[in-house]
């Protein structure tokens, strides 16, 4: 099962890590560029800082399974990013998750929106299913009459122990992540003052069981 590996990484201060020009820009560059023609390694590779909070790194890998991504961790996966603690202060977490359309082309997006809707850990198949069918409803009624939009994938975590983003410490539970590709930010605000969204984005705030929904840029 194709699968996107999501990772989260604190960035030291005073370090532009998003200039290649810049010597910590390029440390960044060189370990994607040996992760992804590493023996075993992912398909692609995405990156960027979290909008509203820079001092996050957020990577996206493309893998075949998830134990593709842990047979490579073994094998190449350290020695390709031995450089990345000169740069970031530590990993907040790393996890899986299976969207439809897959490879996520979103992410290609000049700015790409993360929504992560979490549910309790046991969440029922139904319950995900019900989820998913507001999700899709979402897309189809709102997201889809936007020209800023520039793609849309969804699917749910393979882990069910995903950090709640904003939630209580240690919190942890089942995820539904939504990528939104955008021309750009103000693409999305003007988005939010239109009735396809404002008609519509009550079936995400309505999701049965949603603990809480975060987005970010």
């Amino acid at each position: 099962m194709a699968v996107t590996e999501i990772g989260c990484m604190g960035v030291k201060p005073g370090l532009n890590i998003m200039d290649e020009s810049t010597q910590e820009g390029q440390v960044l560059t060189r370990a994607w560029k040996a992760v992804t023609s590493a023996p075993g390694g992912p398909h692609r590779v995405y990156w960027g800082l979290e909008v509203e909070d820079p001092s996050k790194l957020w990577a996206f890998f493309d893998w075949d399974s998830v134990e593709d991504h842990e047979n490579f961790a073994k094998s190449f996966g350290r020695e390709a990013v031995k450089e990345l603690p000169t740069i970031l202060t530590h990993g907040e977490f790393t996890k899986h998750v299976a969207v439809t359309p897959s490879p996520p082309v979103a992410m290609q997006a000049p700015v790409t929106e993360i929504m992560l809707a979490y549910f309790s850990s046991d969440i029922s198949q139904a319950q995900k299913d019900a989820a998913s069918a507001n999700v899709r409803e979402f897309s189809e009624k709102g997201l889809n009459k936007c020209s800023d939009i520039k793609g849309v994938s969804f699917g749910w975590g393979v882990e069910n122990d995903f950090p709640v983003k904003g939630g209580e410490e240690g919190q942890t539970g089942a995820v539904l992540a939504a990528f939104i590709g955008w021309t750009s930010i103000d693409g999305h605000m003007k988005f939010r003052e239109t009735d396809a969204f404002k008609d519509n984005v009550g079936l995400l705030r309505s999701m049965e069981g949603v603990v809480k929904l975060a987005m970010f840029h």
